[in-house]
């Protein structure tokens, strides 16, 4: 009987986005694993830290908790005894050095990228620990080709040995959209922009506040998600005149921000993905998108594309959309087609067959 356990020391930590990948592929595994027969199963167990912030309700894979399953040196001394007699799955950029019998997905390079906005003590233990797991690992999944291809020219981890796992976006309809957050924010249906405003250097929001200071778009509002004005300006970013802080949004509301967008902004110097704009093409939200890291590969010819210097071509972009319906509607159908191709259940399945392999 073949033996799969999963790190789930994440299950202890915030929400992010990274989290909730790894979460939703456990899922998708368990799911496949519960459609088979009892003698048909591997046996598959999820080892959780006591101390955890949520619990994945599953129905096949075996549950296990651990007391010290919060910390780096249970994952590093611990888990590897845990885990001795099986292959170790490991979803979150992290994993033991000493157990060689696993698989390790790395999201991407940026923390060797000089504007990747980590702590430094971050960064340098990434730099410093991240390529002696990859190279332990029999195998590395990461999100797209572009990371795929920037882990093998850093020396993270050999192009040979790294396959490429698309994230899903279909969870965009798991929630209902919240049908008053438009109204409650008292912006004009279809006619405001989107943006997840970060101060992180390379997700170029200062490239967005630039365009939507220009008298060009002071028709259309620019919606800021997930910061505060505080957090901006205290990274020496100026928002512009009228920006409206939607705040942290819940599924709901961001569903609800995306359904009722002219379109979404999305200016990242480097993404390993780009989950944003294949999340609002799911729900027919099209983009302004910059021609960076792995965004290409996800949007295609879904989105029109800025130059990540020049507000003048963000400007463009938004007006375009703003001032031709026929053109935002094709890129809007456009991206939704795209968008379906780009599911949890393929991502599981993927994940399934290069795990039995």
């Amino acid at each position: 009987m073949k033996r799969l356990y999963i790190n789930g020391k994440f299950y202890a930590g915030e929400l992010n986005g990274v989290h909730r990948v790894a979460d939703r592929l456990i899922r998708e595994l368990d799911a496949r694993l519960a459609a088979l027969p009892d003698d048909g199963r591997a046996e598959v167990v999820l080892f959780v830290p006591t101390r955890r912030t949520w619990t994945p309700n599953l129905k096949a894979i075996r549950i296990v908790e651990e007391a010290r399953g919060h910390s780096q040196i249970w994952e590093q001394l611990i888990l590897p005894s845990r885990a001795k007699d099986g292959l170790l799955l490991n979803l979150c950029n992290l994993a033991p050095i000493l157990h060689r019998n696993k698989v390790l997905m790395l999201h991407d390079a940026q923390f060797l990228f000089p504007d990747s906005s980590y702590p430094a003590r971050l960064r340098w233990g990434y730099r410093l620990l991240t390529p002696m797991m990859a190279r332990t690992s029999k195998l590395v999944l990461t999100v797209s080709e572009y990371s795929r291809q920037m882990l093998d020219l850093l020396g993270v981890a050999p192009r040979a040995n790294t396959e490429v796992l698309h994230n899903g976006v279909d969870h965009m309809l798991d929630t209902p959209a919240d049908a008053d957050i438009v109204g409650r924010l008292g912006l004009p249906a279809g006619r405001y922009a989107v943006h997840i405003a970060s101060a992180k250097a390379y997700k170029n929001t200062v490239v967005a506040f630039d365009a939507f200071a220009d008298p060009a778009l002071a028709d259309i509002p620019l919606v800021l998600i997930g910061t505060t004005r505080e957090a901006l300006t205290g990274a020496g970013l100026t928002p512009p005149p009228g920006a409206v802080f939607a705040g942290r949004v819940d599924d709901a509301g961001l569903r609800g921000l995306y359904e009722g967008a002219l379109c979404l902004l999305f200016p990242s110097r480097t993404e390993g993905f780009g989950l944003p704009p294949a999340e609002a093409a799911m729900v027919g939200c099209p983009s302004v998108v910059s021609p960076a890291g792995a965004i290409p590969e996800v949007c295609r010819d879904t989105a029109l594309y800025a130059d990540v210097d020049k507000p003048e071509a963000w400007i463009a972009a938004v007006r375009a959309y703003a001032d031709d319906a026929t053109l935002r509607d094709g890129k809007a159908a456009a991206a939704q087609a795209r968008s379906g191709d780009l599911t949890w259940s393929r991502a599981g399945a993927v994940l399934a067959d290069l795990l039995e392999r």
